[in-house]
């Protein structure tokens, strides 16, 4: 029976039993975005799902090894990676758009300059086919070049270098005017054929803006921080930006000002976000880090509680989800049969492996985390492997706070 036609049959057996009692308020969903002060906006977009590019190529190769040994055993294959996706949003710049990966790891924004150097991993000059981008950016800055250089190194080991000017950046509808960005002209790092750059949602503390033109003379401490496009973005919208990531095609949109429509959730659970320092500097608004209430792995037989990692970034940038060594082990343990551990800092776990449920206490709740491949490094973040299924608000105010809410409306995945 539908639900409208059951309120409708209860609420005529209430009023003939004498209960002049609204039935509404017994059966209405609560607005948990009216409880959070939130607001629905029209300033979203969808998110395409690909394949991850230099990340997907290491799981791949420690994927296939297992599987030979999984093959000569007579076992089940292992589960397959591909499920573990980035995601790519169309961005304006410049009379065109492009698809750009939404990074909350990174602040600074670049698409690849149409004459940029390929490098490999030892700087050695390659065909631009090998770097394996999409589109990228013809001639210069719409808004003018500026006297300052991206260099910049990700976690992975891929650096770039790149000129620095403004261009208006046109994010689901937002016209954001003469934001600074980079055109990259070198570059060790590798795509996936489909992307032309990142869109940097990090704060400012997390820029890599440097002035003059040497790269050799830059170092972090010395770097020029510049307002990123979560800050300018500010000046037409509220301070606040969402993510709601979903193995399902279709579901997956980013939005500014507010959530994206579409989209309904359970409680929310709140946690301030902290401040970095690195390398005993000053703390600073950088990544999107928060302090975990703790971690559970297990069943009714098996179930640990750590009360650490100490600090865990949240970064849409990353297709994984990292935990420190004796985190990462223990969960992966715990799949029946256990996962195997490839030597690269991945493990891997077969098809039919039956997984542990995992929960990440984040402001006093309770969030489970997908079964997925925990990979074992010394960071600990948060990445999309946790965020799929999830509504993440990133409010940026001066309340400086992330809100986690589980996603109530319909999904397919497991």
């Amino acid at each position: 029976m539908g639900k409208h036609a059951l309120q409708g049959l209860l609420y005529w057996v209430l009023i003939q039993g004498g209960w002049a009692i609204p039935l509404d308020n017994h059966l209405k969903k609560r607005d948990f975005f009216a409880e959070e002060s939130l607001v629905v906006t029209d300033a979203y977009y969808p998110l395409l799902r690909t394949p991850p590019s230099r990340e997907s190529l290491k799981v791949s190769r420690l994927q296939d090894g297992l599987q030979l040994r999984q093959t000569n055993s007579g076992t089940a294959p292992l589960r397959p990676i591909p499920k573990q996706t980035q995601y790519l949003m169309s961005v304006g710049i410049g009379n065109k758009t492009w698809s750009m990966i939404p990074d909350t790891g990174s602040a600074d924004t670049w698409l690849m300059s149409s004459s940029f150097q390929c490098l490999d991993r030892s700087h050695k000059q390659q065909n631009q086919s090998a770097c394996n981008f999409g589109p990228s950016f013809p001639g210069t800055f719409p808004g003018g070049r500026i006297d300052e250089h991206l260099n910049i190194s990700y976690g992975g080991g891929d650096t770039l270098y790149g000129e620095m000017g403004y261009a208006d950046i046109t994010i689901a509808g937002i016209t954001v005017p003469k934001q600074q960005m980079s055109l990259v002209t070198s570059a060790n790092i590798r795509g996936n054929g489909i992307f032309s750059g990142i869109l940097g949602l990090g704060m400012r503390g997390l820029t890599s803006s440097y002035t003059g033109s040497d790269p050799s003379t830059d170092d972090p401490a010395n770097a020029k921080e510049y307002a990123p496009i979560v800050e300018t973005m500010t000046k037409k919208i509220a301070p606040l930006f969402s993510v709601a990531m979903s193995r399902d095609e279709g579901r997956s949109f980013i939005s500014f000002g507010g959530v994206p429509p579409n989209v309904t959730t359970g409680e929310f659970a709140t946690t301030p976000m902290r401040q970095i320092s690195v390398n005993g500097g000053p703390k600073r608004w950088m990544y999107y880090g928060l302090m975990p209430d703790n971690m559970r792995a297990g069943n009714t037989t098996t179930n640990q509680t750590w009360a650490k990692p100490a600090g865990m970034l949240v970064d849409t940038g990353t297709t994984l989800t990292y935990f420190p060594a004796d985190v990462a082990q223990t969960i992966n343990s715990l799949f029946v049969p256990p996962a195997e551990y490839g030597g690269t800092g991945i493990f891997a776990v077969r098809c039919d492996a039956v997984p542990p449920k995992v929960e990440i206490g984040i402001g006093g709740k309770a969030i489970p985390m997908h079964p997925s491949v925990a990979a074992n490094v010394g960071l600990s973040i948060l990445g999309n492997s946790f965020l799929q299924e999830l509504l993440v608000v990133f409010d940026v105010s001066d309340k400086k706070q992330m809100k986690f809410a589980q996603r109530t409306d319909n999904s397919t995945s497991q």
